[in-house]
């Protein structure tokens, strides 16, 4: 009960003080001075709204255009071709081969849909397995593609096309023995050995770009040249 009164007189002592204290109203100056401070500790400068808006607005059309912006061409033909064939080997490793045919079946059918004869074709071995050969058609280029794939996975890609006058740049060029000297173009994760055969240009494409993949890609090489070889069939 005692709580109960002493609750009552504070109500009623604080009725009492409200009703008989005097009040009076602030100074017309002293509001206008505080609402004046607290403005400019908040207000923005005029001119930085509209430059943060425009600088998100930049970042944002950065993040969604710049990746979709074409890398920029080799100024060398070779490697620009040998990109063009490093994007169709990386097609034939997510999607595979359009028509899987098996050579040596398949050669005359090749022949007839390339302009290109292989007159002998590296067939596979212990460390490269052969896998299809299809035609492909490569920066308005007809010609064909064998897809190897060796021990370890990795996919290995012998492509031909017609390329008369396509120089091969000296300084990207490697000694792999006393007969060859192929250049190495490196792209995007991949490597291409890239060579010409009379008229026709020659590429070598895998992912092995360690120092000893590519070693190992240098005796990729010598078995796929020395056992192959195309010819314009016109």
């Amino acid at each position: 009960m005692s709580d109960r009164y002493s609750e009552l007189s504070d109500e009623a002592l604080g009725r009492r003080l409200a009703s008989d204290l005097p009040r009076h109203a602030a100074p017309a100056r002293l509001r206008v001075a505080i609402v004046d401070a607290t403005e400019r500790r908040v207000r923005t400068p005029f001119w930085l709204a509209p430059a943060l808006a425009a600088a998100a607005t930049a970042l944002v059309l950065a993040l969604v255009f710049v990746p979709l912006l074409p890398r920029l061409a080799p100024a060398e033909p070779a490697e620009r071709l040998a990109r063009i064939v490093v994007a169709e080997h990386t097609r034939a490793v997510m999607w595979g081969a359009r028509r899987p045919d098996i050579l040596p079946a398949s050669l005359p059918w090749l022949t007839q849909e390339t302009g290109i004869t292989l007159t002998k074709v590296f067939a596979g071995d212990d460390e490269l397995n052969l896998v299809a050969a299809e035609p492909v058609f490569l920066d308005q280029r007809r010609g064909l593609a064998v897809h190897y794939r060796d021990t370890d996975g990795h996919q290995v890609t012998y492509v031909v096309l017609p390329a008369p006058g396509l120089p091969i740049p000296d300084r990207l060029r490697v000694r792999i023995n006393e007969r060859f000297r192929p250049a190495l173009v490196r792209d995007n994760g991949f490597s291409s050995w890239v060579w010409k055969q009379g008229d026709l240009a020659c590429f070598l494409v895998s992912d092995m770009v360690s120092d000893s993949d590519v070693v190992r890609f240098k005796d990729y090489f010598v078995r796929v040249r020395l056992a192959t070889e195309p010819i314009p069939a016109y």
